[in-house]
């Protein structure tokens, strides 16, 4: 059985409305399990090809005159927008955002990264920010993302409805055990649900009773359990189930693809992620 636990939760912020959002997430996430929240912000600092080793220098010192200046509006960033009272600490570093994001992961043994994402389009676009991208594509780590049409952020306490779409797979076990283990933590309700991508006449009642004889008698000894199922293209029914349902949080997993450059995700993840009326955890299957 898996108990979702984190000790330590790194929130990358770029000071945009989009990390204000995740960093509010990752407060109430903080609270609910007793986890230490780390805030991270990343300096790129990168001198022209065109600049001598003396003016490359003068950069990199500017740069670290500036770390002050950057550490003092973190603060005042999570003065703001940290409505948790939680255990919590900033950091400053320099380099490749992405780079920097998963080193401190490894380095501080983060167990969650909850970050904004920058999508761009509709549910026809796929492509999500660059940065959250390559975290998602990167990461071995939970992953909690606030995307752009998140209209609601919740805290300690308000988390009543979880979302965790299944697909029968050994990835969607160990997801439904996460989304079960953080039901039960703050006393939400759990909704399986299941697409039917190509039903192929198959009988509703009967997908409905194969969804609930698969959803372990220990999970709905854990917290309230209820079983959906829908027929149609699996990010729509999704966001459109996260919507109906009002879910709080959504809870899927995340198949990592390596295929010549392709898409790191399914099209299904990144557009829930995209789409998605509330944040979206993310379980990272294996490689």
């Amino acid at each position: 059985m898996i108990n979702f636990e984190p000790k330590r939760i790194l929130c990358p912020v770029d000071f945009s409305e989009q990390s204000a959002a995740a960093l509010r997430v990752a407060g109430g996430m903080a609270k609910a399990v007793g986890a230490e929240l780390i805030i991270l912000h990343v300096q790129h600092v990168e001198a022209p090809v065109y600049f001598t080793a003396a003016q490359a220098q003068t950069l990199k010192a500017q740069f670290r005159r500036n770390v002050r200046a950057a550490k003092h509006h973190a603060n005042e960033f999570c003065n703001e927008y940290l409505s948790e009272p939680v255990k919590h600490s900033v950091m400053v570093l320099e380099g490749d955002p992405v780079s920097a994001i998963l080193k401190a992961q490894k380095d501080l043994s983060a167990d969650l990264v909850a970050m904004g994402t920058h999508g761009r389009g509709g549910l026809a676009h796929v492509r999500l920010g660059s940065i959250s991208e390559s975290v998602l594509r990167q990461a071995e780590v939970p992953i909690l993302t606030v995307g752009p049409r998140t209209k609601y952020t919740p805290a300690l306490g308000s988390i009543r409805r979880v979302l965790c779409p299944v697909n029968y797979s050994p990835l969607a076990q160990t997801t439904l055990e996460h989304a079960a283990a953080l039901a039960a933590r703050t006393g939400a309700e759990l909704i399986v649900a299941h697409i039917e991508e190509n039903p192929g006449g198959k009988d509703e009642q009967g997908a409905l009773e194969q969804l609930c004889n698969w959803v372990p008698a220990n999970i709905r000894a854990r917290c309230a359990v209820k079983e959906v199922v829908k027929q149609g293209r699996a990010a729509e029914q999704i966001v459109a189930e996260a919507k109906k349902s009002r879910a709080d949080l959504l809870v899927m997993g995340a198949q990592p693809r390596s295929l010549l450059g392709a898409s790191f995700f399914g099209s299904t993840t990144e557009l829930v992620i995209r789409s998605s009326p509330c944040p979206v955890l993310s379980i990272i299957g294996k490689r």
